[in-house]
């Protein structure tokens, strides 16, 4: 799982990288990927340790929140002191502030995360006005600011669909598999209804929470399968985690139709995770691995943006690799001190109880 979680990461990563000539799966169907995992652990946790809703939703924000804003100042730093951003520049700032309105909101943004998806559907003018855009403002014409740029993390939109996710989780737990599917599927209808609607798909189907919501639900789903994962050998896991693995990297090869091939890589995550979580559910290395993904996903715009800037040699190599060595500076000093935080709270919880 470990090793999955990284391996998406990384597809992110290439994806945002416009000078490497090696690509897995698009940057935003990793994304959606990550979501049917988030969608099994927290299925797997509230079925498990989580009792107290409270603990549930604070432990989470622990989880995000820290990293996120240790990477939100240093991007800061590197926007402002150096004007090194892989998304934006000073400048729209420096109009954004033209309407105190709309620097309330985007500072608001900035700092509560929730909402961030939303950015996608807005344009910034001159004049620092937000401009509503439903036919789509990805790609922006020449020219064009799209309000997601003021974002000092702009990857962190996906943050805010795991928010509202969160939000809901608890009470999704509860739900019999029927019931989850029957959402699942009012899900995928309403995304699929984007093709009849005068809106950009793309937005659509991936900066929309109720649209992805699906995503979220199948994972739940699959971790309903872990009882029956586990009566096979644990070998099935390591067949399903090679097939996985080599569909991240081998899909693009294939050329098929974008929204099947999407569909494909859902199926086949969802399928592949109890089988997976059986087998390396007890091996550390994968779960070091795994925990890289968070803080590389966070980190890797900001050292792109840096690379972009000042161009050193062999960038591709020093962007991947200096990801990597912010990320674990990251997890040893952010994520594993508050990590051992939130476990103490957990242990005191069920003590207490």
């Amino acid at each position: 799982m470990g090793v999955i979680r990284l391996a998406l990461a990384m597809a992110v990563l290439l994806g945002h990288l416009p000078i490497a000539s090696l690509t897995f799966i698009g940057a935003g169907l990793a994304v959606q990927c990550f979501f049917i995992i988030s969608g099994f652990y927290m299925s797997l946790v509230l079925a498990g340790k989580y009792k107290d809703i409270k603990l549930f939703y604070t432990n989470r924000l622990l989880r995000l929140m820290p990293t996120y804003y240790v990477v939100m100042a240093l991007a800061a730093l590197c926007l402002f002191g150096m004007n090194a951003s892989a998304t934006a520049s000073p400048e729209i700032f420096s109009d954004l502030m033209n309407n105190p309105v709309s620097a309330i909101v985007i500072a608001f943004e900035n700092i509560a995360v929730l909402g961030q998806d939303l950015l996608f559907w807005f344009t910034l003018d001159g004049k620092g006005d937000l401009l509503f855009n439903s036919s789509g403002a990805v790609p922006a014409p020449p020219q064009t600011v799209v309000a997601w740029q003021t974002l000092l993390v702009p990857q962190s939109w996906s943050l805010s669909m795991e928010l509202m996710f969160y939000g809901i989780a608890p009470l999704l737990a509860r739900l019999s598999w029927r019931a989850l599917a029957f959402l699942g599927v009012a899900s995928v209808s309403l995304r699929l209804a984007g093709h009849a609607l005068p809106v950009d798909y793309g937005l659509w189907q991936a900066r929309l929470f109720p649209t992805a919501l699906f995503l979220f639900v199948l994972g739940m789903l699959s971790q309903r399968a872990l009882t029956f994962a586990a009566k096979f050998p644990k070998s099935l896991g390591w067949v399903f985690c090679a097939v996985l693995l080599a569909a991240i990297v081998a899909l693009p090869g294939l050329a098929l139709p974008a929204e099947l091939g999407r569909f494909i890589m859902y199926g086949l995550v969802a399928a592949s995770i109890p089988f997976s979580f059986n087998a390396f559910k007890n091996i550390a290395i994968d779960r070091w691995i795994g925990d890289l993904s968070y803080p590389l996903y966070l980190t890797h715009l900001l050292v792109i943006g840096l690379v972009l800037k000042f161009n050193p040699p062999r960038a591709v190599a020093v962007a991947i690799g200096g990801s990597l060595a912010l990320s674990i500076v990251l997890l040893f000093v952010v994520d594993r001190r508050v990590d051992r935080w939130r476990q103490r709270r957990v242990v005191a919880t069920a003590h207490s109880s």
